[in-house]
């Protein structure tokens, strides 16, 4: 609407000015089909130059916003430094002199000054009247205790991601993953290396798990079940707050031994340890027994087709018998426009972990590869759907018998 009200307003004052320069020079005794061809002309000069500025304009505006899309890698890299060096923590309590931040943190001064200056350019930090430097609004969210905070993904981010991205060529060529490419590892195995980035990652995790509990949780009954367990399920962030909602239910929490071992503390937290047992191990080998649910919340997605069917052929063989399947996933749209978010993050698995977000059609195939029955697709108020399916046998079961069972 904007850009239709500045042409318009560029075709008045081009026919208005016309119109006084025509009369301006139009010689004594004119006619009238002269004067009005006399200001055709000028109009039309005229709108070929506006339309030679506007061109212009666009070009540059154009150019800028290419050359500020390029350097994101400068915000990503200050942002990592920022939370890696903890300058938001040792900001709150007021400004400092970058020279006073650089004895605390046996840090170079000079070069940290410059980082600082870059950092506010960001409008992370302030610049104060005598040269000290003190931490905005939008800095308070790279404390490590806020909540909310982006600390650790700051982290993630400076530490893989960043160089990751950078291997994406390498994805596009091959169909490798650019991850594996830059670290000679997967990101699995280097986190596991890095006890510290894995801390960070299930923090990040745990975090993006509690923003999509409670849509979950509205939009699914899960008092029916005896026993649920969360595969892959962190610190259980998903599973406390459906332990939570529902006291006759019991869980179990399993995920890599590593991942696992943190999880104790979340779990006592939320009050759930009791009626929740711990289980160490690999999806690629076996699921814990005895439960009549499996819940994936963003596993899926972590890898390809390949290994997404051995997950989930896994769970078959060791879900109970009348079990349900549940994963908690984005779904792809059909168009770019209705979820560029789901967009990004598809091309984020591509170049970190090989896998890949998916649309309905290609779950209900994962599904029947793995000898299951997709029954429904749920939306939630969040970016992820709950994809629910019973084996493909009990599918084929009358709906008494399907009730019985229940």
């Amino acid at each position: 609407m904007g850009t239709v009200l500045q042409i318009v307003g560029s075709l008045l004052a081009v026919t208005s000015s016309a119109w006084f320069v025509a009369r301006l020079i139009a010689p004594h005794g004119t006619t009238g089909l002269e004067a009005t061809a006399l200001f055709l002309a000028t109009a039309l000069v005229g709108l070929t130059l506006v339309w030679f500025g506007h061109t212009r304009a666009r070009l540059r505006t154009g150019h800028r916003a290419l050359r500020t899309l390029l350097n994101g890698y400068r915000n990503t890299a200050l942002l990592y430094v920022a939370a890696e060096l903890g300058l938001a923590d040792l900001l709150a309590s007021g400004p400092r002199s970058s020279a006073e931040l650089a004895r605390s943190l046996g840090a170079h001064a000079p070069s940290l000054h410059r980082v600082l200056r870059g950092l506010v350019a960001l409008g992370v930090c302030s610049e104060e009247r005598d040269g000290r430097f003190g931490l905005t609004a939008l800095g308070t969210w790279l404390q490590a205790e806020r909540p909310g905070s982006v600390r650790s993904l700051a982290i993630l981010c400076g530490e893989e991601r960043l160089s990751a991205w950078g291997g994406l060529l390498h994805s596009v060529m091959t169909g490798e993953t650019a991850f594996n490419h830059v670290f000679g590892m997967s990101e699995w195995e280097h986190r596991e290396q890095h006890p510290e980035l894995n801390e960070y990652f299930n923090a990040r995790l745990g975090r993006g798990t509690a923003r999509a509990t409670r849509a979950v949780l509205a939009a699914y009954d899960f008092s029916s079940f005896r026993t649920i367990a969360d595969v892959g399920g962190g610190h259980g962030a998903l599973l406390a707050a459906v332990l939570q909602a529902h006291p006759s239910v019991t869980g179990i929490l399993f995920d890599q031994p590593h991942v696992v071992a943190g999880a104790g503390p979340h779990l006592e937290a939320a009050g759930v340890a009791a009626r929740c047992q711990v289980v160490g191990g690999s999806f690629f080998d076996h699921m814990p027994d005895g439960a009549d649910a499996h819940i994936l919340k963003s596993v899926i997605h972590d890898w390809d087709d390949e290994h997404s069917v051995a997950i989930l052929r896994n769970c078959h063989r060791d879900l109970n018998e009348h079990g349900t399947l549940l994963l908690v996933e984005r779904v792809m749209p059909a168009r770019v426009g209705h979820d560029p978010d789901t967009i990004w993050v598809d091309v984020h698995m591509l170049a970190l972990t090989g896998g890949r977000e998916r649309s309905e059609v290609e779950y209900r195939a994962l599904f029947a590869a793995a000898g299951f029955t997709l029954t429904r697709v749920i939306p939630t108020r969040s970016p992820f759907s709950i994809i629910e399916g019973v084996r493909a046998e009990a599918k084929e079961r009358s709906p008494a018998d399907n009730a019985a069972v229940r």
